[in-house]
């Protein structure tokens, strides 16, 4: 049997979506924490998911659209001061049983930044090697198949170039939307990346840049992020599957996975995202 595929859609001013990102990440490249394992067992928030039967697709969106098509305010985690401080003390926490630290533990004042730029290069990474390199040609720009998204040298790349960017933003402090910031990280995590697993050569940053800024590109995103509306998408992370359903927050990660392995069980003649395509149901 065919394994199920999990949409996993985020945007880069999400805190939540970068634990989510950071979980996936391990999960592909099969690493572990620094924390006793057994104990994060017990936390689900915490725990790396088991790929084996799910693939994953990445879909970066903008939230900005999507809160707006949902009637929400902009950052609406942050509307109620102490929602929004309480929101950096919780994934800094949950962060740190993952091993990793320095997530600010307060709101930064260049948050959020401008994430157009990462959100254009991940949805252009996301499409694989043979897309980037027929948009790089101006050449055959058909869209790539979800075969060709899951192909796990890819899906490696990918996952690690979200969690860098993640990284850079909220550890590092940089500014992702610095054209040279993306330029560099590019270069560092795609073209070696996949110079080391294939040996297959890559546009350059500042190139990935320049073609980011592309119609073709800009139109992809903005096509994933209307994907996401028509879904009913109110906030990121979600997670969508095969059969149409939706689970929404870091913490629900582990149900998605396992919606996957089991929807045939499931007893639900339409998942969230099939009714919200057919409101009058």
């Amino acid at each position: 049997m065919a394994p199920q595929t999990l949409s996993f859609w985020f945007e880069f001013a999400s805190p939540y979506s970068m634990i989510s990102a950071l979980r996936l990440f391990r999960a592909l490249t099969k690493q572990t924490s620094t924390f006793n394992t057994a104990t994060l067992q017990g936390i689900p928030s915490c725990q790396i998911p088991d790929l084996s039967e799910v693939d994953v697709v990445y879909m970066p969106i903008l939230l900005g659209p999507i809160f707006k098509a949902s009637g929400q305010q902009m950052l609406p985690n942050v509307q109620v001061p102490l929602k929004g401080k309480y929101m950096f003390h919780d994934v800094e926490r949950t962060l740190n049983l993952l091993g990793c630290s320095g997530f600010p533990r307060s709101r930064p004042a260049t948050w959020p930044p401008n994430t157009v730029l990462p959100a254009r290069m991940a949805w252009l990474l996301a499409q694989g090697p043979e897309y980037i390199h027929a948009v790089d040609a101006e050449s055959n720009l058909r869209p790539s198949t979800a075969s060709e998204k899951q192909q796990k040298s890819v899906l490696k790349v990918v996952a690690e170039f979200v969690w860098r960017v993640y990284e850079a933003e909220f550890i590092a402090n940089e500014n992702i939307g610095d054209p040279d910031v993306m330029a560099r990280l590019w270069d560092k995590f795609v073209v070696q990346g996949f110079k080391q697993d294939g040996n297959v050569q890559m546009p350059n940053g500042g190139r990935a840049v320049a073609l980011a800024n592309l119609e073709v590109v800009k139109s992809g995103l903005k096509g994933a992020t209307q994907e996401a509306i028509a879904n009913g998408l109110f906030g990121a992370p979600m997670f969508t599957t095969d059969d149409g359903d939706m689970y929404w927050g870091n913490d629900r990660l582990l149900d998605a996975f396992a919606h996957c392995k089991i929807q045939e069980r499931i007893n639900q003649p339409l998942g969230f995202c099939a009714q919200n395509r057919q409101p009058n149901l």
